[in-house]
């Protein structure tokens, strides 16, 4: 292996490793000229630069865009880790100004968490921080912890692993089952077996087959019937609201859109693990004053009392406030 020594590390600046870290997340370099401001042939010079110092190739040709090599994928963190250090260094002694600030926003959420606070947030940064922006993107689970990893993700909402990086809990959340009212396939009450019978709606982000359901539902020797998966809520419980499938989701989710579909809400008949909802930060932005700003920002209005239902619930009305 080349070694690296003080003549090479002199030979590369700033603009070097952030081409290097852009190209490593899009594999694009019309991309990565547009996104970092710059021309084609400059990156293209960066990267020739970058191929010198270190002795390799780095990205080779893959059809529209360049893959890395597994020399530029050993680089890739190591290099990701550095211009985060400088980032903080370059924050320390620096405030966050929200009234000046220019900074762009990038927040991933499922589709209902947006309508929960886009609105607010908004109006928000229209008084405090006009010259800001929001950016949302609805992204399944493994995608947003990796976008908060690599820093194109600044703040994601959702129920995360463990050591996914930095978690603010917001409240504890469990599952509810909404169906439509005039549904002539559920009586009085919601059993096993016309559970299992019945036609499923599943939300996943990333196309998952399997919920938060499937696993209990196994262990007790039985399965459902998913008849349809789709990435957002709005869409899932207009589906449910027009057709006999039912959905078992997020109680805040389902007391808010069933109150607006006329739908019934009603607890499942079988002990479903709710999960923690968290705001997720990378440990790189605990020095960031401009994501603990936004992310006070999101506490505030995602730890509210949630709303009761106000329409009819089949079992547990008091319990379906969430």
């Amino acid at each position: 292996m080349r070694t690296i020594d003080t003549a090479h590390i002199r030979r590369l600046d700033m603009t070097l490793l952030i081409v290097f870290d852009a190209l490593i997340a899009s594999g694009n370099m019309s991309a990565v000229a547009r996104d970092l401001g710059l021309t084609q042939s400059a990156v293209s010079h960066a990267v020739g630069r970058l191929r010198q110092i270190f002795g390799d190739p780095l990205f080779v040709r893959r059809g529209a865009g360049v893959a890395p090599t597994p020399r530029a994928l050993e680089l890739a963190e190591p290099i990701r880790d550095a211009l985060a250090a400088v980032r903080r260094a370059v924050r320390i002694g620096q405030g966050f100004d929200p009234a000046t600030s220019t900074r762009r926003f990038t927040i991933s959420a499922l589709d209902s968490l947006i309508a929960q606070v886009g609105a607010e947030l908004l109006a928000t940064l229209t008084t405090l921080a006009p010259s800001s922006r929001l950016v949302f993107r609805t992204l399944g689970r493994a995608d947003a912890e990796a976008g908060v990893r690599d820093g194109e993700i600044d703040v994601a909402i959702g129920s995360f692993s463990p050591a996914a990086g930095r978690q603010t809990l917001l409240y504890p959340e469990r599952f509810l089952v909404a169906a439509r009212r005039a549904n002539p396939l559920i009586g009085e009450t919601l059993d096993l077996d016309r559970y299992c019978a019945l036609g499923h709606v599943l939300v996943s982000p990333a196309a998952d087959s399997v919920g938060a359901v499937d696993p209990v539902l196994q262990r007790l020797g039985r399965s459902r019937r998913i008849v349809a998966v789709m990435p957002q809520f709005m869409p899932a419980f207009a589906a449910v609201a027009g057709s006999d499938a039912i959905i078992t989701a997020p109680s805040r989710v389902c007391c808010k859109l069933a109150s607006f579909m006329d739908l019934r809400v009603m607890a499942p008949p079988l002990e479903v693990p709710g999960f923690d909802l968290t705001i997720l930060t990378s440990p790189q932005a605990a020095d960031d004053p401009a994501i603990a700003w936004l992310t006070g920002r999101l506490q505030a209005i995602l730890m509210r009392p949630a709303p009761a239902y106000v329409g009819k619930t089949v079992a547990e009305p008091a319990a379906a406030a969430g």
